[in-house]
């Protein structure tokens, strides 16, 4: 048997975590489990495994992290307050691969073209990323990280969450 369920088998195992008060201990009917992202090794070899965010609109919440096989990781929460929401980050900080690849573009050289982004881990894989390889036309090549509004080159950071 696979033990890698896949994305709809990692939101249903959110959504069940959250029902079983995994994530709060007050339940909030107001969050939504949004769409799960694999999280791949860093050389982007084989999937690592899920994170699924923890949404309310435009505001990511928090979100659940689990294995291939949907054990739970851990769970973190953005919110202050229960039912509070508006200093969440953006959602689209988080999981938005044009906005993280425009956010890694600030740390780009003017010539250097910037590969598609992959959530990963920075060292640990409780540091999620996104990876993204800057490249100059003379081919040198170098790793840029963003972890939400957060942009750093490899060796100079680490992931935020």
């Amino acid at each position: 048997m696979n033990d890698r369920g896949g994305p709809d088998d990692a939101r249903d195992a959110a959504r069940a975590l959250l029902s079983q008060g995994f994530f709060a201990n007050e339940p909030d009917s107001a969050i939504r489990v949004g769409t799960p992202l694999a999280v791949m090794e860093p050389d982007r070899s084989r999937q690592h495994s899920w994170f699924v965010p923890l949404e309310v609109g435009p505001k990511l919440v928090g979100f659940v992290h689990l294995t291939n096989s949907l054990t739970p990781l851990r769970a973190s929460s953005f919110q202050r307050q229960p039912h509070v929401y508006a200093d969440c980050p953006a959602l689209a900080d988080w999981i938005d691969p044009d906005r993280i690849r425009a956010r890694a573009a600030t740390l780009a050289d003017g010539d250097e073209q910037l590969s598609s982004p992959f959530l990963t881990y920075d060292g640990d894989p409780s540091r999620l990323v996104w990876k993204i390889e800057a490249k100059s036309p003379g081919g040198a090549r170098r790793v840029l990280f963003v972890a939400g509004t957060a942009a750093y080159p490899e060796g100079r950071g680490r992931g935020l969450v």
